[in-house]
């Protein structure tokens, strides 16, 4: 729909452009000798603006066709896959500009079929399909791609009820970055801290986290490695 807005904006931007210098040479008293050659070019301009539009090079895109095309099936099934990818990384898996990603991507939300969240400064992608499953499950897997917060929630996993300190300590990290990321996965609803029985919280994953963790780790297994 944006496609044929655009071109018939571009159509009235010309004939009032056109009317403008008429108005102006007639207000001049000038004769306009080239109106007719100016009128034809016009009409030109604008059947062949129509003939864009009718025959494909400026379609109307709809949900019906827009996975018509390679590319725009491609970025689908990849987000598909890969839920939560950022604009830079699915160009680079797609061996595509960032800008033509970016065109097409905005396509497929359009027409409802994916949509984006800002997450860490960058916007991530995930289907529409699937409801608030597919957005819990798209920041997830953001977070942990990640390789410090993959780590700790990781870690975590194999050995629950650990507090920050002994996290740091474990993973050889500053205990800074360790809070950063527990922040993050804390409010991803990936981990939940507790109090009971110890004057620093302890941490233990949720069964979102849990489920997040493995789908990563899966993924990591079975993700071809790219040619040197």
């Amino acid at each position: 729909m944006r496609d044929r807005v655009e071109a018939i904006i571009f159509i009235v931007v010309v004939l009032t452009l056109f009317a403008t210098i008429n108005a102006h040479a007639d207000s001049q008293g000038t004769q306009n000798i080239m109106n007719n050659e100016t009128l034809l070019l016009i009409i030109g301009t604008i059947i062949a603006i129509l003939a864009l539009l009718t025959y494909g090079g400026i379609k109307y895109v709809t949900p019906e066709n827009v996975l018509d095309t390679e590319i725009r099936r491609s970025l689908y099934e990849y987000i598909d896959e890969y839920p939560g990818s950022h604009l830079r990384e699915i160009a680079r898996e797609l061996n595509l500009k960032p800008s033509n990603a970016a065109w097409h991507l905005r396509k497929l939300e359009q027409t409802n079929l994916i949509r984006s969240r800002s997450i860490g400064g960058k916007k991530v992608y995930y289907l529409v399909e699937g409801g608030i499953e597919s957005r819990r499950e798209a920041i997830a897997e953001s977070i942990l791609r990640n390789k410090n917060a993959y780590r700790i929630l990781k870690y975590l996993k194999e050995n629950p009820g650990k507090h920050l300190l002994e996290i740091a300590h474990a993973l050889n990290l500053n205990h800074h970055t360790v809070k950063w990321h527990i922040k993050k996965m804390y409010m991803a609803e990936l981990i939940e801290g507790d109090t009971t029985h110890s004057t620093y919280p302890v941490y233990y994953p949720t069964e979102i986290g849990i489920n997040a963790i493995e789908r990563m780790m899966e993924k990591k297994l079975h993700k071809p490695k790219k040619a040197a």
